[in-house]
């Protein structure tokens, strides 16, 4: 009998993970991604005005992220993203943690979001219409169960959410990417803490909001580390400041020019951008690419300085969906501002057959 060898079995491990994640996207066609974490938390009432961000939680109150995440999989989500984006051992030591509390914060930001997921299936397995106060479904009259997620994956993936160093900074500089370091220097900021999310088995990564392409370039890099990301697939989202260019001004068709050629990322992603360049992005990286495409724009809301409050976006994102779909997108789902509502909505159109 032939026995491979350990190197041999992780490379098969490895590939046999990245083409799982790629057959699910070929069978379904399109899958539904959830929407915002720290403005969805900000509107349950929760002050994570803080450097941490939405990862303040994972200290005050992680059972509100695992609420969270269990009303995107009610609304039909098939990929949920952990609380990571802003989790760093950095930052939570300048909170007060200490080396071995931090690195546990960190992972928990994962482990958090595939509890989230594993009670969501043990309570549909159980015919439960109610989990921590989220409704899931309704009783149809002759007592069977219809559930809101019908449609989605059975087994609905977890994305550990990986922001990229200006999340970190916590500045703006994600936006701008004018962080004034070497690449090189990028890549060692990168590599231990996408190695710990990868330590609790996430389904996918996704590495995002990144505003420049040496970022981009580091976080290939990373990828392309078998003992780092233990063959974890990956996409690299960017935030963008037009129809054609990543916020730092390099086009997009750069970057998936880039992405296309690295076997180890598996797509290219635009989130926390606004929605109406999001079409134009999606047909300059199909251009060049046939790999998998993320969106997750924000909601496209206009802010009034004087009521403090926001008005707009809702109808015309829903109204954009089917545009994206034509476009070539392949996984789509919302950033800042968006909601279990609005994801529901997204799945009502993704999901019908």
């Amino acid at each position: 009998m032939f026995i491979m060898n350990s190197s041999e079995s992780e490379i098969g491990d490895r590939m046999a993970k990245r083409n799982a994640f790629l057959d699910i996207i070929k069978e379904k066609g399109q899958l539904v991604l959830d929407g915002a974490l720290g403005t969805e938390l900000e509107r349950l009432g929760y002050d994570i005005s803080d450097k941490l961000w939405s990862a303040k939680m994972l200290i005050e109150n992680p059972e509100a992220l695992k609420k969270v995440h269990i009303a995107y999989l009610a609304a039909g989500a098939d990929i949920i993203e952990s609380s990571g984006y802003q989790a760093t051992v950095a930052g939570f030591k300048a909170h007060g943690y200490g080396t071995e509390e931090a690195l546990d914060l960190v992972k928990l930001s994962v482990r958090l979001a595939v509890q989230a997921r594993n009670e969501f299936l043990e309570a549909k397995a159980n015919d439960a219409l109610i989990l921590r106060g989220i409704t899931l479904g309704e009783q149809l009259p002759d007592g069977s169960v219809r559930y809101f997620s019908e449609g989605a994956l059975p087994k609905p993936l977890v994305a550990a959410s990986v922001g990229p160093y200006g999340a970190f900074l916590a500045d703006g500089s994600e936006y701008r990417g004018d962080y004034g370091v070497q690449t090189e220097y990028l890549e060692v900021f990168h590599i231990p803490r996408i190695a710990l999310f990868c330590e609790e088995n996430p389904d996918v990564l996704a590495c995002e909001t990144v505003p420049c392409y040496d970022e981009a370039i580091a976080i290939a890099r990373t990828l392309c580390d078998p003992l780092t990301t233990k063959g974890i697939p990956a996409w690299i989202s960017f935030s963008c400041k037009d129809e054609h260019h990543i916020s730092s001004g390099e086009t997009i068709i750069k970057c998936a020019e880039m992405i296309d050629k690295v076997r180890q990322v598996m797509g290219i992603g635009i989130n926390c951008t606004a929605p109406e360049y999001v079409e134009s992005l999606i047909k300059d990286i199909r251009s060049v690419t046939n790999k998998p495409i993320a969106v997750y724009p924000n909601l496209g809301e206009t802010y009034d300085g004087e009521t403090k409050t926001w008005s707009g976006g809702q109808q015309s994102f829903i109204d954009y969906i089917d545009i994206w779909r034509k476009a070539g997108a392949n996984i789509i789902g919302g950033c800042c501002r968006t909601n279990p509502d609005i994801i529901q909505e997204v799945a009502k159109q993704i999901h019908v057959k």
